[in-house]
């Protein structure tokens, strides 16, 4: 493969492999508000009518090339949750679970 010869699959897929390299070394902890922030872009990139790339999209709209890293991270964010226990307090402290499934 020559220098520079790259795709973006390729380049997501590095970026999960070593993002994960940091969760499992404990370096990443959880953060809802992040988790939050990058659910909000996936949800805006698959409602927009764009790929965000046009100069008259609003600022506010997420170029379809950037999705691999929304997800990317979203799975980090979770996956940092749950080894963490804080997702088992989420759960715990929910009482009535505020309508969410638990499983049982």
């Amino acid at each position: 493969m020559a220098k520079g010869d790259f795709n973006t699959r390729r380049l997501d897929e590095g970026q999960l492999d070593l993002m994960f390299s940091f969760l499992r070394a404990g370096m990443v902890k959880p953060n809802i508000p992040a988790l939050k922030e990058y659910c909000d872009q996936l949800r805006q990139a698959m409602i927009q009518k764009t790929a965000g790339q046009r100069a008259d999209d609003p600022e506010f709209y997420v170029e379809f090339g950037d999705i691999g890293t929304i997800i990317n991270s979203i799975v980090i964010e979770a996956m940092a949750l749950y080894l963490s226990g804080a997702l088992d307090k989420i759960e715990q402290d929910g009482g009535d679970n505020n309508g969410y499934h638990t499983g049982t």
